[in-house]
């Protein structure tokens, strides 16, 4: 499993513990993008596209999808980090505020003997957020210790 996936397949920073917007996904929102996904758009995204503030320039892969809005993540290095090693589609769960990334038929991106994400493919999921808040982890240049970002 990825580095940044938890066992609900969320994308997470080791220094955050917060599941309000933008933060963790807690395992109800997991349970219900999967259960209830509403729409969803697959969107183009690369970890180029998130911005050391945290904000998110959401492109849709397909023109009919319409204007999609800027988001923000608590942590956008572990997100860049996650996106760089993802291999697959990503969609936009407007319903839940939240990105998933899929790969393959139920395979986690990491290789053979990573585990199984469940139906669909799913890989993790980001929940983020339309305002912008607290970073939950030093960005590049800040304090660093045994590797893992300080809370700033």
């Amino acid at each position: 499993m990825l580095r940044h996936l938890t066992r609900n397949d969320s994308v997470r920073s080791d220094d955050c513990s917060r599941y309000a917007a933008g933060h963790r996904v807690h395992w109800i929102h997991a349970k219900k993008c999967r259960q209830e996904p509403g729409q969803a758009v697959e969107i183009l995204l690369t970890s180029g596209d998130v911005r050391d503030d945290g904000w998110v320039e959401l492109r849709a892969a397909f023109d009919y999808a319409g204007d999609l809005p800027a988001v923000w993540t608590h942590a956008p290095a572990a997100l860049r980090e996650t996106l760089a090693g993802h291999r697959g589609r990503v969609y936009w769960l407007a319903r839940w505020h939240a990105l998933k990334l899929e790969y393959g038929e139920g395979t986690v991106t990491g290789g053979a003997g990573a585990g199984n994400a469940g139906a669909g493919g799913a890989v993790g999921l980001v929940n983020v957020a339309y305002e912008g808040g607290e970073l939950c982890e030093a960005e590049a240049g800040g304090d660093r210790a045994g590797g893992r970002a300080l809370l700033a």
